[in-house]
């Protein structure tokens, strides 16, 4: 299984949906005819994201609003206490129906990516529309290289933890790094998290995690996350409401079967929330149904597999919220979300968020290496998305080494003097994934149905000279995935 790419280059001066300038934006762009979840894990830990089938890298040093990767340490989340209010909120309205009282909620961990109105990008056609189709199914690729040198092929998952090269995806409660910001945590907390690393190692589901930390010594054990989710009505119980979660592949069947639904509430969310009526039913797959991951199912995998998911929120048999993610080898990778606005006074966004970290936690159990939640871009220069550092302990990705930084009172005191800058203090430190010269002839190059090193292929078409949009997207997804990747030459 390869992953399939048509790199557009440099894509510039087109209008930011962030700071409202209509000639700002800087970024890279490709567009993905098809990604293996493992490609797509490499490439978000290189500063890219995607949009439907758009892949795109903002050009950090020149666009108007720098944009960082920013990820939450799943297993070291800690609620506060406006999260630990909205649930409670949550569930009392189940319990008896009253609204109860609370701030109507301003903002979600992922509205407005990529765009003020509702998340994509504004780059016209370009954004939307490949330059060629690609039938990825019936492509019978031939490979023009030695036997066995393209390991990846094929490529699975491994039970193991799953880093890319130069990346971190994977700090753990235990692993964080120390910073100048960040408090000692109290001895007490330290051992109530190694106590629940202990039980989770030991293949323990949430409901037998929660149950055994409420039995041991000492009563006042804090709560967690999944403590407060779990205080929901039960089966059985008397409520008011019930509220049922159910995680659909896009591709699926039953999804296809809520299709007209899930639209009918995006359509209601884009025009209320945002005051942006979206087009026709089309647009709303090519932005948040269409995927360009494919499934990995099977052992090396979560039960559900690893891909594009929406998981729908149903009070009783109403639709009331979708949260669009990508299940990935190392994170949950938070794409989208949208709700009924007849039901803010809940903070479905905040609520959801919350629900996302409880899902990645519960995923973990069964892939180790699934410990982050990815939230997508972090714009200090931008006031109102800095909620997103509202998630405990966050980090950003450093965009000149790939390295992942605490968002502390360091990292803040840096984006407040310059909205760009490197965040990893260690001058002699390098980008481990950097591609040099001689990598950029071992890119994987598709012509027709043919893929081969571009060494080759310059030989067969007769070039001596190293095309510069070639050379530019080996620097920008990095050695191992232009080594991996095919780069679609028409």
């Amino acid at each position: 299984m390869f992953s399939i790419v048509d790199f557009y280059g440099k894509q510039a001066n087109y209008s930011c949906g962030y700071c409202k300038q209509p000639k700002s934006c800087q970024s890279h762009g490709m567009w993905a005819h098809s990604l293996t979840v493992q490609d797509y894990q490499d490439l978000i830990d290189r500063g890219w994201r995607r949009s439907g089938s758009y892949c795109y890298k903002p050009e950090m040093d020149t666009t108007c609003c720098p944009s960082y990767t920013i990820k939450c340490d799943a297993l070291g989340f800690r609620l506060n206490k406006s999260h630990k209010k909205i649930i409670k909120r949550v569930n009392k309205f189940l319990r008896d129906g009253l609204k109860g009282e609370g701030d109507v909620e301003t903002g979600r961990l992922n509205e407005g990516e990529g765009g003020g109105s509702g998340g994509d990008l504004e780059m016209g056609e370009v954004a939307r529309n490949p330059r060629k189709e690609l039938a990825v199914g019936k492509l019978n690729l031939v490979g023009k290289v030695a036997e066995g040198e393209v390991a990846t092929e094929g490529l699975g998952v491994k039970e193991s933890v799953v880093k890319a090269v130069g990346s971190d995806s994977n700090l753990s409660a235990k692993s964080q790094p120390t910073s100048q910001g960040s408090p000692p945590k109290k001895a007490k907390l330290l051992r109530i998290e190694r106590k629940r690393e202990r039980l989770i190692q030991k293949g323990l589901s949430a409901e037998e995690i929660a149950s055994s930390m409420k039995a041991a010594k000492g009563k006042n054990v804090e709560k967690s996350l999944e403590d407060f989710l779990d205080e929901a009505p039960k089966e059985g119980e008397e409520a008011a409401h019930r509220l049922k979660l159910v995680t659909i592949a896009t591709a699926s069947d039953e999804f296809r079967r809520t299709l007209d639904r899930s639209f009918a509430l995006y359509s209601k969310y884009q025009t209320a929330v945002h005051n942006d009526p979206p087009g026709a039913i089309g647009e709303y797959q090519d932005f948040l149904v269409k995927s360009p991951l494919k499934m990995l199912p099977g052992q090396s995998a979560p039960s559900c597999g690893l891909g594009s998911y929406h998981q729908q929120y149903w009070l009783d048999d109403r639709l009331i919220a979708v949260g669009v993610i990508d299940l990935l080898p190392s994170c949950v990778s938070s794409v989208y979300f949208f709700y009924d606005p007849e039901f803010r006074f809940l903070s479905l966004g905040t609520y959801g968020s919350l629900r996302e970290l409880a899902f990645t936690r519960k995923l973990q159990q069964q892939l180790a290496s699934i410990s982050s939640y990815y939230m997508g871009f972090y714009i200090h220069s931008c006031p109102k998305m800095r909620y997103k550092s509202n998630l405990s302990p966050s980090f950003l990705l450093c965009p000149e080494v790939y390295s992942w930084h605490p968002l502390d009172q360091r990292v803040i005191g840096l984006l407040d003097r310059s909205k760009y800058c490197r965040l990893n203090e260690d001058p002699a430190a390098e980008d481990g994934n950097r591609t040099r010269p001689s990598d950029v002839r071992n890119v994987l190059i598709l012509h027709g149905s043919s893929y081969q090193r571009y060494s080759s292929y310059l030989k067969e078409i007769g070039s001596p000279e190293l095309e510069e949009n070639v050379i530019t997207y080996a620097k920008l997804v990095g050695k191992v995935c232009s080594g991996r990747m095919l780069l679609y030459e028409g």
